[in-house]
């Protein structure tokens, strides 16, 4: 009779605690080296087979052989935890108790073998970032037994790898999608000292740092606008914040855009924020408390003097679609609020034939100025927006709409850095009967 599974205690991450929700269809995880995925998932996994029954298929887009899987990595677990209820062969791995079986196939090479799986509960994809579309689109079906997830981990390599468009950029409501770094085991003292230096030293090589560590993509094309070691110079620097405050606003277009709000002193930027797509006068509400909550008070200023200094602080709007609404708002409110109209005239026409091909490149100019927050998705977006020279000789950035169809999603924050750093060429407000007499 075979007995009850040792306890041990095993110290397990928080940041990874949705690998044991069932309730997800797809888990995904993805950043840097060094961050916990392989260990943490494995760790799961064991854990759960222990619990109950389960079927778990281990992939790989190329297994040649076993050695290239994470059965290794499963099987020294098990020695470290004394999971003697465990039994570990040359090609599978058995739970003695509950009957849980850790199968290890590669995608490209059993295709037709995976496809005739039955009643597989996980499926655990590690290096995602090296599968196929293709592959993607036979696997889904694939692990179709009810209640059954998919895990994908992996670190980015191309800035269109499938998976990483498939379950990142297209938000899926059966999805849990997380972006972990080795700050995770830094923070629990995870992180050896050998590592620590090792990161250091990659910092003085930004594409490589944010490639190892912060979980960037490898290659950047020749057609991006800014450089990526540019942009991570402006993440890693602190400009003195001297100057007026200045604020940019990307408004919502469509029900997967959010709105962003930017604020910069001077050179530096000192305070972003991002909403769900909301109506006119909470937009406005939420924008009036995000000023407020960056601009402080001067020493013994009067409430009344506060509001009067802080709405004539130069508030630039994305104006095209419903940010008019917003403008026309925050204008009735007394706001010093100056429409952007993006698809309009630039100051340099012969240069570039819109304001916002204008705006991108001029933010190129002041990058080596300003400083930026760290913020993935920012990275992401300043570095993978693309341009053209047309027929005119002009410098034209792709569209939104282009940009979207190329697999990311709305490059919101990109746009609101954009637009708080762009300088009009007169800072004219619209006209508007009803604007308050502090501005007569």
């Amino acid at each position: 009779m075979e007995q009850p599974p040792t306890k041990t205690k095993i110290k397990f991450l928080k940041a990874f605690d949705e690998l044991f929700n069932e309730v997800w269809r797809y888990i995904v995880l993805f950043g840097g080296r060094n961050s916990g995925k392989s260990k943490s998932t494995a760790q799961a996994l064991l854990i759960r087979g222990r619990a109950k029954k389960l079927r778990i298929l281990c992939t790989r887009e190329i297994q040649n052989t076993i050695r290239d899987s994470v059965h290794k990595l499963l099987k020294d677990m098990i020695a470290e935890y004394e999971f003697s209820d465990y039994k570990v062969m040359n090609d599978s791995i058995i739970n003695t108790i509950t009957g849980t079986e850790f199968i290890f196939k590669g995608l490209k090479h059993n295709i037709t073998e995976i496809k005739s799986m039955e009643g597989i509960d996980i499926c655990w994809v590690e290096e995602a970032q090296s599968i196929t579309k293709e592959s993607i689109d036979i696997l889904t079906p694939t692990i179709r037994k009810p209640g059954s997830q998919i895990i994908f981990t992996f670190n980015r390599f191309f800035e269109l790898d499938p998976v990483y468009i498939e379950y990142v950029q297209k938000k899926r409501s059966n999805a849990f999608v997380k972006h972990i770094n080795y700050d995770v085991l830094e923070r629990a003292g995870l992180l050896s000292d050998v590592i620590k230096a090792e990161i250091e030293e990659d910092r003085k090589y930004p594409s490589l740092f944010a490639y190892k560590w912060l979980g960037e993509p490898l290659s950047q094309s020749e057609s991006s606008i800014l450089s990526r070691d540019d942009v991570l110079e402006a993440m890693n620097r602190e400009a003195e914040s001297d100057g007026q405050y200045i604020f940019g606003v990307d408004v919502a277009r469509l029900g997967s855009d959010t709105i962003v709000f930017w604020a910069r002193k001077g050179l530096k930027t000192v305070n972003t924020k991002q909403f769900g797509k909301s109506r006119i006068p909470k937009t406005c509400d939420l924008l009036e408390r995000f000023i407020e909550q960056t601009v402080p008070h001067e020493e013994n200023e009067e409430e009344p003097a506060y509001q009067l200094r802080i709405r004539k602080l130069e508030l630039k709007i994305d104006d095209t679609g419903v940010g008019g609404g917003v403008t026309d708002e925050m204008l009735k409110r007394g706001w010093n609020a100056i429409a952007i109209n993006f698809g309009g005239r630039a100051k340099n026409h012969d240069k570039y034939p819109n304001m916002i091909s204008e705006g991108w490149f001029e933010l190129g100019d002041i990058l080596d100025q300003i400083d930026l927050p760290m913020m993935p998705q920012l990275l992401m977006e300043l570095t993978t927006r693309q341009w053209k020279q047309d027929a005119k000789g002009k410098r034209r950035v792709e569209s939104k709409d282009d940009y979207k169809s190329r697999g990311f999603k709305s490059p919101d924050l990109g746009d609101a850095c954009i637009i708080c750093y762009y300088v009009p060429k007169n800072r004219k407000v619209r006209a508007f009967a009803n604007k308050p007499s502090i501005f007569n």
